[in-house]
């Protein structure tokens, strides 16, 4: 069974990039549902009385994923993304696709080793508009 690498694609340039390593934490990126009561009471199939509820759209999700950087082309590419200003489509190991802006990137260095000067570590955040599929 062979790994399934987040992609990230921008559908203004039409460009897609697969990231080399994924992301290792992430928040959920699902939001949840907003309810409301509305006033009085209806009757359910067997005549109970019961609140009348009602729910309004999910608001935006603020979510975040981070991981490892193993190399210059990875950290740029990341900054690269980061920068666009219209949304993108993440989409995870699980087969989850998601529409999103990507608001910032963190670096974080971690001590470079002497067969690799590129070890960093990342957290982006991003807001979830929806889920695409």
């Amino acid at each position: 069974m062979s790994v399934v690498r987040w992609t990230l694609y921008d559908p203004v340039a039409d460009e897609t990039t697969t990231l080399p390593i994924n992301p290792n934490t992430a928040t959920s990126p699902f939001g949840s549902k907003s309810i409301a009561s509305a006033q009085g009471l209806e009757s359910d199939a067997l005549g109970r009385k019961r609140m009348r509820l009602t729910q309004s759209a999910s608001s935006p999700v603020e979510w975040q994923f981070g991981g490892v950087i193993r190399s210059e082309a990875h950290h740029d590419e990341l900054l690269r993304w980061t920068e666009k200003s219209n949304e993108v489509r993440v989409s995870d190991h699980l087969g989850h696709t998601f529409e999103v802006i990507i608001r910032k990137i963190e670096f974080a260095d971690r001590r470079p080793m002497p067969t690799n000067q590129w070890r960093l570590t990342y957290t982006a955040s991003a807001l979830v508009l929806r889920r695409v599929a």
